[in-house]
């Protein structure tokens, strides 16, 4: 098992440095998210091939997705979230690290939890991400999951139509890769499983950014936002939820949310 492990690990981690080293350039990641992609990126390739395929669609298609009309998105959300900057090392890691955990376990000892579980992260990761990115081009003004009244768009907990059917695309396209990945095309229970473990951890990264996220409030526009300092120039005073749960930690969470339903949904 080491023999085949040190290649994997070797040649995994040669590209998924060149692959930070890019991204870092093009200003999409900090050092700091620059080693953390190293490090997420290599322990996926020890899974094999499909791993870190997987992972490299999930990130390239999230940073396509990113650019497209991004000026627009800017626009729309520019009241709410803070300015576009590079992923640092916590972004990476809630929305990368369980999956990269699970295919080290995979590639060492080959656990089928540890597939499920790894894939339901990521179709967590990748349905939450795409309905961002293409709800906030191609939606009206989303609604609370909670309260179902209007927001402003780019608000944690928001939702939209075509968000939601962008959520359904990523979590499918991952389950498709995971039984491509670690077990036979045919394979329907767990395709099922990794797809309702992506939803299921989506719709509770919706759920925990309406309700325990933190929100912050500006007085002098008396309006939410997640800006610390509002565009208005004034400083913005936490007003809601738990000041610890930022939207990395409600990331991580939702994740690992999507992992274990996925690996209940195989058992059940």
């Amino acid at each position: 098992m080491l023999i085949d492990i040190i290649p994997r690990m070797l040649v995994g981690g040669t590209l998924a440095g060149l692959a930070a080293g890019h991204a870092a350039r093009r200003g999409q990641l900090t050092m700091g998210g620059e080693y953390a992609a190293f490090a997420v990126g290599t322990a996926s390739a020890i899974g094999g091939i499909g791993w870190a395929g997987s992972l490299a669609c999930f990130f390239y298609g999230s940073a396509v997705l990113g650019e497209w009309r991004a000026a627009d998105k800017r626009r729309r959300s520019h009241s709410v979230l803070p300015d576009a900057r590079a992923r640092d090392a916590w972004q990476v890691l809630a929305n990368g690290g369980l999956f990269a955990a699970a295919a080290l376990s995979w590639g060492v000892v080959g656990s089928w939890h540890a597939g499920l579980f790894g894939f339901g992260a990521l179709a967590t990761a990748t349905a939450d991400t795409w309905a961002t990115e293409a709800g906030m081009v191609l939606g009206t003004s989303p609604r609370s999951i909670l309260t179902w009244r209007p927001v402003v768009p780019g608000t944690s907990g928001g939702v939209t139509a075509f968000g939601w059917g962008a959520s359904v695309i990523g979590a499918f396209l991952m389950a498709l890769l995971a039984v491509a990945s670690f077990t036979t095309p045919f394979d329907v229970p767990r395709l099922e499983a990794v797809f309702v473990g992506g939803m299921a951890g989506a719709l509770t990264d919706s759920v925990l950014g309406a309700s325990v996220q933190s929100r912050r409030w500006c007085e002098p526009c008396n309006a939410w936002t997640e800006r610390r300092v509002h565009t208005c120039g004034f400083r913005s005073r936490h007003r809601r939820g738990f000041r610890w749960v930022t939207n990395d930690v409600v990331n991580l969470i939702a994740t690992a949310v999507g992992g274990l339903v996925a690996v209940g949904m195989w058992q059940a």
